[in-house]
């Protein structure tokens, strides 16, 4: 069984969350998760009905307390502290945290921390960072791009030019996220998120080249650390063969299982003199076209039929 425990997500996230720990050190072993069983922290604002394992107070639940005797102050910490699920509380967007609460957060060894921003983004931000630790993840071999803010995988055989196309695209201002073996995680609502394995996006190999670190030579702006997939481009060999398969008016478009999601992929014929970089960049634009319900080989042959229509009149 892999733990994930409050101190594991101190150590690793305190620093993006402004995170400091206030009291309840000796309750850091607690699990926000348990990989084993897929077991995801129910986060939320206080609540006593239906409480939340991480709980998120906030200035409005200080003012309130603020508000109270201390005996009906005392009562609800007895309640909040009590709770079986209780892991961790975290107080936002406040200066001072009561006495009461954090000699509870010791007695209890419940971990107390504060967070410096406001608690709608430590919320997402507790969201996305378990749901990713839980994601199904898979390992794909190919180039992972943003190309026009799209998510494109540039796949191929080896050397139909995956990695001088890639670097073909970061000069004309496109995102590097990921050479060689980008990792895609299934994440909410159906998305594929892909990154790079050992955060290390900023290098790019190309033949007779070397390795390259493309962030030295154009900028913070060439690199991306994620991106959600949403095309796939398989790199193919120009064979008369192949060619002749192709559908001249719709292309070469398929679908592709990724960790259960299908993602769209087109084949894109390699041969000399073709450019590459600018024929992807036409492909994304294409298909976001599609996406928003405009086909160009259905617009054609509506005017062609419409054209010899009127011929006909």
């Amino acid at each position: 069984m892999t733990r994930f425990s409050v101190d594991d997500f101190f150590k690793n996230h305190a620093d993006d969350l402004a995170l400091a720990w206030l009291a309840g050190r000796t309750g850091s072993y607690r699990a926000l998760l348990l990989k084993m069983d897929q077991k995801l922290a129910n986060i939320g604002y206080f609540n006593l009905i239906h409480p939340h394992q991480i709980q998120i107070i906030g200035s409005d639940e200080l003012t309130y307390f603020e508000g109270i005797t201390k005996k009906t102050f005392i009562d609800i910490l007895k309640q909040l502290f009590e709770k079986d699920n209780l892991v961790c509380i975290i107080v936002v967007d406040a200066l001072s945290v009561p006495q009461e609460l954090t000699k509870f957060a010791d007695d209890y060894q419940i971990p107390l921390l504060t967070s410096l921003q406001s608690g709608e983004e430590v919320i997402n931000y507790l969201h996305t960072t378990l749901a990713r630790l839980l994601a199904q993840r898979t390992t794909m071999h190919g180039v992972f791009m943003d190309v026009l803010g799209m998510g494109v995988l540039i796949m191929g055989d080896s050397g139909t030019g995956k990695s001088e196309l890639a670097l073909e695209l970061v000069s004309r201002g496109h995102r590097l996220v990921a050479d060689d073996a980008p990792e895609f995680s299934l994440m909410e609502l159906q998305v594929i998120r892909g990154t790079c394995i050992l955060d290390m996006n900023a290098f790019l190999e190309v033949r007779g080249l070397g390795v390259l670190n493309v962030q030295a030579l154009f900028g913070d702006s060439a690199i991306k650390k994620s991106q959600d997939l949403s095309l796939i481009v398989q790199l193919e060999h120009a064979t008369p063969e192949r060619l002749q398969n192709i559908d001249r008016l719709q292309g070469d478009y398929r679908v592709r299982q990724i960790l259960g999601v299908e993602i769209p992929e087109m084949g894109l014929p390699v041969a000399p003199g073709r450019n590459l970089a600018v024929l992807l960049e036409c492909a994304v634009r294409n298909y976001s076209l599609r996406q928003h319900g405009y086909n160009a080989a259905d617009d054609f042959c509506e005017q062609q039929r419409q054209a010899l229509c009127q011929s006909e009149d």
